[in-house]
C-alpha cells in the first residue's frame, strides 16, 4: 500500500510552478499530445534505421509508418501553446483591465526559465560529440557556439548536429521576443468581433504570404516567417478563452471529443506545403486546441494527472529524448514481434519510451524544475553573499 501510494504522489511532485501562481492543467495535457507523436516519429525513425527485420511490406507503404513520421505536428501544437500563454499577460492587461505586465520582467523571466536547461543539455550534448564523435572539432565549436544563442538556423539554414530538435525552439525564441508587441498590436484591438476577424485573418493572410513569397522553404521554414500561423492560432484561443470562458461556467461540450479525434487525424494527413492543405491544417489546429479546453472526455483527459505531468515536464524530454532514443534502440532493436512495421514499433515503444519518460522526470526534477520557481536568481544571489560574508569572518578570524 505504501508503495501504491508513493507512485500516486508521483504526479503532484512534478507538478509545473508558473510565475503567475496560475495552473490550466488542460494546456499541460495539450503538451503531452505535442510530445508524443515527437517522440513517435523518432523512434519510428530508428526503428527503421537499425532493425534488420525484412519487413512484410515496404515500409514506404506502411500505414503505422506514415502515422508515426507525422511527429512535427507534434512541435505546431506546441507553436500554438506558446502562443496561448505567452500572451495570456498581455491580453488580460488589454481585454480585462489587468495590470500591464513589464517588459523587463517578462525577458527576464524567459532567460531566467529557460535558459539553465538549454545551455546544460547543449553544452552536454556538445562535450559528448566532442568526446566520441567523428566530427570537425572547429566546425563543431562553432555549430554549438551559434546553436547557444539560438543562431544556427540563420546561420546554417539546417538543424544543428549537437541537438537538431533544436530548431523549434530557435523558432520559440523568435517569438518569444516579438509576442509582446503582436499582443499589443491584435488585443488592443476593443471590439471582440473585429478582433477574432483580425486574428483569424492574419492567421490565413500569413498562409498565403508563406506560399507567394516562398517561406515554406529552406531558410525560411527554419525561421518565423514559416510558423508564424501557429502561433498566432495559441492568440484566437486565448482571447476566446479569456473573453468567454475563464469567467463564465464550465460548459463542456460532448462533441468536440469527436472533433479533437477527427482533427488530430486532420493534422496528420494535411501536414503538406499545399496552399489548401495548409489552411486545412491551421483550422484543424485550432478545433483541437478548442476541443481540449472545451471538450467533455478530452478534456477529461487531459486533466488527467499522469497526463498533464508528462505534458508539464516536455520541456526537458523535448532536449534530451533523442539520444535516449538513438542509444536505448541499439540496445533493443534486436526485439522482434511479426514482420509488421506497427507491431514492433508498439514494441519498441514500451521498452523505449518508459525509459525516456523516467531519465526525463529526474532531470526534470533536477535541472528544470528548480528554476520555473522565478525567485531562485534573487535565492542563489542571497546564498552567495551569505556564504561571502560567512568566507569573510573566518579570514578576520584567521587573522
Amino acid at each position: 500500500m505504501d508503495i501504491i501510494r508513493g507512485i500516486a504522489t508521483i504526479p503532484n511532485r512534478l507538478s509545473r510552478i508558473t510565475s503567475s501562481g496560475s495552473y490550466i492543467s488542460e494546456v499541460d495535457g495539450l503538451r503531452f499530445v505535442a510530445i508524443m507523436p515527437v517522440l513517435m516519429q523518432h523512434l519510428s525513425e530508428r526503428l527503421y534505421r537499425y532493425s534488420d527485420i525484412e519487413w512484410a511490406r515496404p515500409v514506404s507503404q506502411d500505414p503505422f509508418a506514415f502515422l508515426a513520421s507525422r511527429g512535427t505536428i507534434g512541435v505546431y501544437l506546441f507553436f500554438a501553446i506558446s502562443g496561448f500563454i505567452l500572451c495570456l499577460p498581455f491580453a488580460k492587461h488589454y481585454l480585462q483591465g489587468g495590470r500591464r505586465a513589464p517588459l523587463r520582467a517578462y525577458f527576464w523571466r524567459r532567460v531566467t526559465r529557460l535558459e539553465p536547461p538549454y545551455f546544460f543539455w547543449m553544452t552536454f550534448f556538445f562535450l559528448t560529440l566532442l568526446a566520441f564523435g567523428p566530427v570537425d572539432i572547429d566546425g563543431l565549436f562553432a555549430h554549438w557556439g551559434y546553436s547557444l544563442v539560438y543562431l544556427h538556423n540563420i546561420a546554417y539554414s539546417d538543424y544543428t548536429p549537437i541537438n537538431p530538435v533544436a530548431w523549434s525552439l530557435e523558432i520559440e525564441i523568435q517569438f518569444y521576443l516579438l509576442a509582446p508587441f503582436l499582443a499589443a498590436f491584435f488585443f488592443s484591438v476593443r471590439k471582440a468581433a473585429w478582433r477574432r476577424l483580425l486574428l483569424a485573418g492574419s492567421i490565413f493572410a500569413f498562409i498565403g504570404l508563406q506560399h507567394a513569397l516562398g517561406w515554406l522553404a529552406l531558410p525560411y521554414k527554419l525561421s518565423l516567417l514559416g510558423q508564424l500561423q501557429h502561433f498566432l492560432a495559441g492568440f484566437l484561443m486565448a482571447d476566446l478563452y479569456l473573453t468567454r470562458w475563464q469567467a463564465g461556467p464550465e460548459k463542456q461540450y460532448p462533441g468536440l471529443d469527436v472533433v479533437a479525434v477527427l482533427a488530430f487525424f486532420t493534422l496528420c494527413f494535411t501536414w503538406s506545403e499545399e496552399l489548401g492543405k495548409n489552411i486545412v491544417f491551421a483550422i484543424a489546429l485550432i478545433l483541437l486546441f478548442w476541443a481540449g479546453l472545451r471538450g467533455r472526455a478530452f478534456r477529461a483527459f487531459l486533466r488527467n494527472p499522469w497526463v498533464a505531468a508528462i505534458g508539464g515536464m516536455c520541456y526537458t524530454i523535448y532536449l534530451i529524448h533523442l539520444p535516449l532514443i538513438e542509444g536505448m534502440i541499439r540496445l533493443s532493436r534486436h526485439l522482434k514481434w511479426t514482420n509488421w512495421f506497427g507491431p514492433n514499433l508498439l514494441l519498441q515503444a514500451l521498452v523505449v519510451l518508459p525509459v525516456v519518460l523516467t531519465v526525463s522526470a529526474v532531470f526534470y526534477l533536477l535541472l528544470e524544475k528548480p528554476f520555473m520557481d522565478k525567485d531562485w536568481p534573487a535565492r542563489l544571489a542571497g546564498w552567495l553573499k551569505g556564504k561571502g560574508r560567512a568566507a569573510l569572518s573566518f579570514i578576520k578570524i584567521e587573522q
